[in-house]
């Protein structure tokens, strides 16, 4: 019970022939590429590793945002909300308990991911069962880099990219060099509490040549802005009750025998929790005088721990080098969600707070992932060749565990007249055991016919099986519900492209790609729901299975650099989105499935610039358009009094988003050893309607309106005294309380609740890198 509803690889005996001829290829061809990337990045380029290999971002025939560890530190990103509010074309919803990011728009809050997480080549995301939980996220502290691949990536990273993919690179170790680095920050949130953190990390070798390490440690307090009252006495009972804590560490090992094999184990844990919801309630609160309120009975805790542990192996055999990734990944999101008044107000109808004083509704969540990955590539490493090519073997096993308990005492109270509250009455029990298990096999090849152009062309093949065992019961279930079921596809996702390389600084690409979410199976709902389902057009019971969407995404892109002015990143693309994965809620009885209803369009650009007018200012721009619209109108069946999408319903998510930064370098204590600069995001307001707003749809609640347009200015100044910088910095200058989220339960007579953005906040970083 929700309160939030919403064959075979034909190409590879090609692939592998045309891998045998490259072997035959010199050996110093792999030393040249490596010198170019090393030149690359000593040039100041960002190397990226999104088509499996380090280039050039400039070089890469795909829109890729990428924001490396200096850009994190002065941009003071903390979190992945920062990293969304600054990348274009990408738009993400997060509370204490869910998130859910579309990229190009497409998303959805149901099924498997439609982006892919990775932490290097681990993926990590999660699979919607309906019972709350979302991705877990690396907070960000010496990372080597953030990269936003957007578009389909279902050929190099498979299921789970069918929107594309957001990777998180560490900080390797070295086998020559010391790096040390810190940072401390503290800093007040005006109509809040206070902030601070600490981390440090260094990578060192320990037998020069031979072996290294890197290891860090990182805490983080974001303190609270939102009171929790009593509804009874409009008394304070949590000052600042929404504070997160944030603990992370990680060590890895480098051990190179030989100096052709690298072998590096890593262990990343990482534990975040939240005292209680960055939600506030509408009635209680005043967000022009700052009030932050929320009148839960209880404090809706969260806790959110991860471990990933990990193995990398590469072996350089000359113009080829053999990859091989193993990882487990062991989360645990437990979570606690007030359903006193959506309990009392959806048996009632009663629009109230609660009647007595000491009635809890407690809705415990649990979400754990145990997922196995594999993964062995093998690709070409010979810079002069005409040839380039990337060829692998992928398999993951995920399982996942999600379950709902819901308790209220008091329901047999207000609800038959009992005298006395019955201790543990169950409302609602539900626990899920899915497993999805993933083979598959995957190809690209590269071919260049001049020095200018050249085409690529890949395909993977891939074999998924889902299962799911369901158990529920409780009051508004009725008899024992046990279930069990099982999908299986083989999906295919190939990808063509053709580069041209106008000058040694402007490449410009074409490319069509498709991309792929494996489906589903929807477990058997209670009895209660038959009168529903009849309701809106199944009234031979919901649909067992779901398959799985797809996309195909036309992109057309240009890359260039102005010498030593600056560069631009550009591309327009069409994303047709077929069967898609859709939700539909039962709320009569607390239960929910998911159907392929209906087919979307998504037309849009995407904009990066850079400009350097003198060698002290630096200005950046970032603008993303999407036009993300349904083309169908689905019903569930012919006796549905109404659709479930009508043509032309937008999907939901910002069209515009851009970010501005500019940055000024003045001297004090050396040449450029100051700085000051200034950063603004910006998210425009939706203005179609989407299916859950559209009356046509059947939408009867006229008071919940669309997102608004959403605007963050930062602004910061330092120096940087030897491998030190010190900065005092302001964020949300403007000190906007923009709702970032508003809602209501599935329950309609339930009060309105809204996530804002943090309130103004002062600070200062110290930090140290050597």
């Amino acid at each position: 019970m929700t309160r939030r509803s919403a064959n075979h690889f034909a190409a590879g005996t090609a692939l592998a022939a045309l891998m045998m001829a490259d072997v035959a290829m010199a050996q110093a061809a792999g030393a040249d590429a490596a010198a170019g990337a090393a030149d690359a990045a000593d040039s100041g380029e960002i190397i990226v590793t999104a088509t499996r290999k380090s280039e050039s971002i400039n070089k890469v025939p795909l829109s890729v945002s990428a924001l490396s560890r200096e850009a994190l530190d002065s941009r003071g990103i903390r979190n992945f909300s920062d990293v969304i509010r600054q990348t274009p074309g990408v738009s993400f919803e997060k509370s204490n308990t869910t998130t859910n990011i579309a990229i190009r728009g497409v998303n959805s809050s149901v099924g498997a991911a439609t982006t892919g997480i990775y932490i290097d080549d681990v993926p990590i995301q999660i699979r919607q069962l309906g019972y709350g939980g979302g991705n877990a996220y690396p907070v960000v502290f010496d990372l080597d880099r953030v990269e936003v691949l957007r578009g389909p990536q279902g050929t190099l990273f498979g299921a789970g990219s069918e929107g594309g993919t957001v990777r998180f690179i560490t900080q390797q170790p070295s086998l020559d060099v010391v790096k040390v680095y810190g940072r401390a920050e503290g800093s007040a949130t005006q109509h809040g509490a206070a902030n601070g953190e600490g981390g440090i990390s260094f990578t060192a070798p320990i037998i020069e040549g031979k072996l290294g390490i890197a290891a860090s440690g990182y805490y983080r307090r974001d303190g609270g802005y939102v009171d929790r009252i009593s509804s009874f006495t409009n008394k304070v009972v949590q000052k600042n009750a929404n504070s997160t804590d944030s603990y992370v560490g990680r060590i890895a090992l480098t051990w190179q025998p030989v100096d052709n094999v690298k072998i590096t184990p890593a262990v990343y844990y990482q534990n975040i929790k939240a005292a209680d919801s960055g939600e506030s309630w509408e009635a209680f609160s005043n967000y022009d005088k700052h009030v932050f309120v929320n009148a839960n009975q209880l404090a809706e805790t969260s806790k959110d721990r991860f471990t990933l542990a990990s193995l990398n192996v590469s072996v350089g055999l000359g113009a080829v080098d053999v990859i091989a990734v193993g990882s487990y990944f062991d989360r645990k999101q437990a979570f606690v969600q007030d359903y006193t008044n959506f309990d009392q107000t959806l048996f009632t109808g009663v629009n109230a707070l609660p009647f007595f004083p000491d009635q809890q509704g407690p809705s415990d969540f649990l979400v754990a992932q145990k997922n196995w990955t594999g993964e062995l590539r093998l690709q070409s490493n010979n810079a002069s060749s005409p040839l380039t090519w990337v060829l692998g073997g992928f398999y993951s096993h995920a399982q996942q565990t999600s379950l709902q308990v819901v308790t209220d005492p008091y329901l047999p109270v207000y609800l038959f007249g009992a005298p006395s509250p019955v201790a543990g009455f169950s409302v609602y029990d539900q626990n899920a055991v899915s497993t999805d298990e993933q083979a598959a096999l995957f190809g690209q090849v590269t071919y260049k016919f001049t020095d200018k152009l050249s085409v690529l062309a890949g395909l993977r093949y891939s074999h998924t099986v889902f299962t799911i065992r369901s158990i529920a019961q409780g009051f508004v279930v009725g008899p024992l519900v046990d279930d069990r079921g099982r999908q299986s596809e083989n999906p295919i996702t190939p990808k063509f492209g053709i580069n041209y390389q106008a000058t040694p600084d402007t490449l410009v690409y074409a490319s069509a790609s498709r991309g792929f979410r494996v489906g589903g199976y929807n477990p058997q709902v209670g009895v209660f729901c038959g009168p529903e389902l009849a309701s809106i057009g199944y009234p031979n019971g919901r649909p067992t299975n779901f398959k799985s969407d797809s996309v195909w995404s036309y992109e057309l892109g240009v890359k260039s650099k102005f010498g030593g002015l600056g560069s631009v990143q550009a591309s327009v693309y069409q994303i047709d989105w077929n069967n898609i994965q859709q939700a539909v809620a039962l709320n009569s009885c607390g239960f929910q499935f998911t159907n392929n209803l209906g087919k979307a369009r998504s037309r849009g650009f995407d904009l990066q610039v850079e400009v350097r007018p003198t060698n002290r200012l630096t200005l950046q721009a970032e603008i993303g358009y999407v036009d993300a619209k349904f083309l169908d109108t689905v019903k569930g069946g012919p006796t549905a009094a109404a659709p479930f999408v009508s043509k032309g319903d937008a999907v939901l998510g910002a069209p515009w988003t851009a970010s501005f930064h500019a940055q000024y370098d003045f001297d004090v204590f050396r040449e450029k050893g100051g700085y000051v600069r200034s950063d603004f995001d910006y998210r425009s307001k939706q203005s179609k309607l989407p299916p859950y707003l559209n009356p046509a749809n059947g939408a009867i609640d006229t008071a919940l309106t669309l997102p608004p347009a959403v605007a963050f200015w930062s602004a910061r100044i330092g120096v940087k005294p030897g491998n030190f910088d010190i900065s005092l910095f302001v964020n949300n200058i403007l000190d906007k309380s923009t709702w970032t989220r508003r809602e209501r339960a599935s329950n309609p007579f339930e009060f309105f609740r809204r996530e804002t953005l943090r309130p103004r906040t002062f600070g200062v970083t110290a930090s140290y890198r050597m």
